[in-house]
């Protein structure tokens, strides 16, 4: 049976625990509640751009072909993941790693190329045998939309020459702060998304498009493009956020748990003590 000594440093050891876990814990809640407002607006834009995109890619009852819908059998396949730089998240990086190296044995036998975005994801991957592709660890948590551009750029580059047949993208979606799902997107070849049959303030027909019908809608694909891959970096970053707070919180309640068992095993063990010397105290004087 342990003594009163080391079940109050036990104690001691949880409580300075506890007190980390309950900061971590109001940090995360006050960044989702930063991250969410940026999420909103990222997606908003990115949504509005689909729009308009595919406003313009069915305009004069044609569809647009252009170089970033180009259809490839060579070249090799190119899967961004997106995950923390951080742990005490639970099983989030833990999760993405898994579906990163699900999706690798896929295209076993291919050409892969991984871009990890989070330092929870290198470690992994090459004990897996893989080559991350470039450091790109300051994309997770505070990500520009310059940063983000970059990459995607890079991307589109090297899909334009024909190094690349497909681009996937590995990110979370937030749900709620319980709930953050993992989605496997396609950034390229780039499909539009379809028009809405009830959105017709949006129709072009009729007007003048310049420079031409074909530059604006490539260049605006561009646009959106980096507008989703931004989204998807602000969807991961808030679901981490979402996933820390939920995991700090129940740090914190099993804490608390296992205070109240130490408390009632110190004031147990306190109580035999003063029991057995009360004995010995009684014992003595009718000896």
């Amino acid at each position: 049976m342990a003594s009163l000594k080391e079940v109050k440093m036990r104690i001691a050891s949880v409580e300075s625990t506890r007190k980390i876990t309950q900061a971590r814990q109001m940090i995360s809640s006050s960044h989702l509640h930063r991250t969410q407002a940026l999420l909103t607006s990222a997606a908003a834009y990115s949504h509005a751009l689909e729009s308009l995109l595919a406003t313009l890619h069915t305009s004069n009852n044609e569809l647009l072909e252009f170089s970033l819908s180009a259809q490839r059998k060579k070249g090799a396949v190119a899967l961004v993941a997106v995950a923390s730089n951080s742990s005490m998240c639970g099983a989030f990086n833990a999760r993405m790693a898994k579906e990163m190296l699900e999706v690798a044995q896929q295209y076993a036998g291919q050409e892969l190329l991984i871009f990890p975005i989070g330092k929870k994801l290198r470690k992994p991957l090459t004990d897996a045998g893989y080559t991350p592709q470039g450091d790109y660890d300051k994309l997770s948590g505070k990500a520009g939309y310059e940063e983000a551009a970059r990459l995607v750029e890079e991307l589109v580059k090297r899909f334009a020459a024909g190094e690349l047949q497909k681009v996937l993208l590995l990110h979370y979606h937030y749900r709620n702060m319980a709930t953050q799902h993992i989605v496997n997107l396609q950034l390229l070849p780039y499909i539009p998304a379809a028009t809405s049959e009830k959105n017709t303030s949006l129709s072009v027909d009729g007007y003048i498009l310049e420079p031409s019908h074909s530059e604006l809608h490539s260049d605006l694909a561009l646009q959106a493009l980096k507008a989703k891959f931004y989204a998807a970096l602000m969807d991961t970053h808030t679901s981490e956020h979402g996933a820390r707070t939920m995991a700090m919180q129940l740090a914190s309640e099993n804490a608390d748990e296992m205070l109240d068992e130490l408390h009632l095993s110190y004031n147990k063990l306190r109580q035999q003590n003063i029991t057995s010397e009360l004995l010995d105290i009684i014992g003595g004087q009718f000896a």
